[in-house]
């Protein structure tokens, strides 16, 4: 970025907008757990149905502390290799997190209206949030007969590469790695690509699959997991939470340019908790609310006007209090009505990079 660039983009006033300037969410897609589309996805939580798949059959369960159960997708070895001009050789070795975000990308394009044709050569931008890559053991340190497609089918940098290059689109294209907020910050530097002037599409992803028992064994040993497999939200039993696989997509545009709208985003914002004594993993309740108190005086809302929020909610006995703590200082100091919270993962579970996705698609 150049000195002028830099400077430019922080005179933006992000918090205010033309008319017909505003960033749309125009188009949506994904796949959670039990759950192909967003269709069934809305069928099973008005149906209240428990997501969370028992029996996890995707490994062997041959140590006690590998979780039994999870959020698993449905149909994760399909892939429509032709359709989206994969080589066989390629698509064997392709990550199934890229094949997915394929598909979603694909799907949320035209459930904005738009034409996948019409896009080619635009200046769209593809920004993915994603963490650990479960297919990288195989291909690289595995597969001794390895063909070298390994590289360009598990590099994390092809979750939105992938994308950009099926759709021939010539905007910024990267993956962003901030743990269980990489959807939603991945939305954050969308959102700003867009104000900055900088393009006036974006396609915006997470993903997450769970495809090797060790990783789990490595968060259960980290004392974040449910000893039963569930996300208990808010809720006195809380006692960790469980890991659960999505692949979401969404479209943002310019209001003016959008065929559909199904919500505004008014504005983001994003921080780190920095140093903390007891340790990198502990939630910092005062940085959350510093987060959220100049979020709502930049962007000019008052937080007793809120209805409802979709929060973190993972379940964790130490997490969800601080959360709370922070939310009741911002949003129920003279409340006159009450604020309703939720966290879609006591349906889902936790999918942990895509996680602020998957709350997207819960409120859309």
């Amino acid at each position: 970025m150049s000195c002028n660039t830099h400077v430019d983009a922080m005179k933006i006033n992000y918090a205010m907008t033309e008319p017909g300037e505003e960033v749309v969410i125009s188009g949506i897609s994904g796949k959670f757990p039990s759950s192909s589309n967003m269709s069934e996805l809305k069928n099973n939580l008005m149906n209240k149905v428990d997501l969370i798949t028992e029996n996890f059959s995707r490994w062997k369960l041959d140590h006690a502390e590998i979780p039994r159960d999870g959020g698993k997708l449905k149909d994760l070895e399909k892939f429509d290799a032709l359709f989206f001009g994969v080589h066989y050789k390629q698509a064997h070795t392709l990550d199934p997190m890229c094949r997915i975000l394929l598909e979603t990308a694909f799907e949320a394009i035209i459930d904005a209206g738009l034409n996948p044709k019409e896009i080619r050569g635009t200046n769209t931008a593809v920004v993915i949030g994603s963490c650990i890559s479960e297919s990288e053991k195989t291909w690289f340190y595995e597969k001794l007969q390895a063909n070298g497609f390994g590289i360009t089918g598990c590099s994390r940098a092809m979750l939105a590469n992938r994308i950009s290059y099926f759709f021939n689109l010539n905007g910024p294209s990267y993956a962003i790695d901030t743990a269980c907020s990489s959807s939603l910050t991945a939305l954050d530097h969308a959102y700003r690509l867009m104000r900055q002037g900088i393009c006036d599409t974006v396609i915006v992803g997470g993903s997450n699959l769970c495809l090797h028992p060790y990783v789990s064994l490595q968060f259960a040993r980290l004392g974040v997991l449910s000893p039963d497999c569930r996300c208990k939200s808010f809720d006195s039993r809380a006692n960790g939470y469980v890991r659960s696989e999505a692949v979401s997509t969404i479209i943002l545009q310019k209001a003016k340019n959008a065929k559909r709208i199904y919500a505004q985003l008014v504005y983001t914002k994003s921080n780190c908790d920095g140093y903390k004594e007891q340790g990198i993993t502990f939630p910092a309740s005062q940085v959350q609310k510093m987060l959220l108190t100049d979020f709502y005086r930049e962007c000019k809302v008052s937080p007793n006007d809120l209805a409802f929020m979709e929060a973190h909610g993972t379940g964790t006995r130490v997490g969800d209090p601080e959360e709370l703590n922070a939310i009741d200082k911002v949003f129920c100091q003279g409340r006159s009505t009450p604020l309703k919270i939720g966290s879609v993962k006591s349906n889902m579970g936790h999918t942990e990079p895509a996680s602020g996705l998957c709350s997207v698609a819960k409120v859309h």
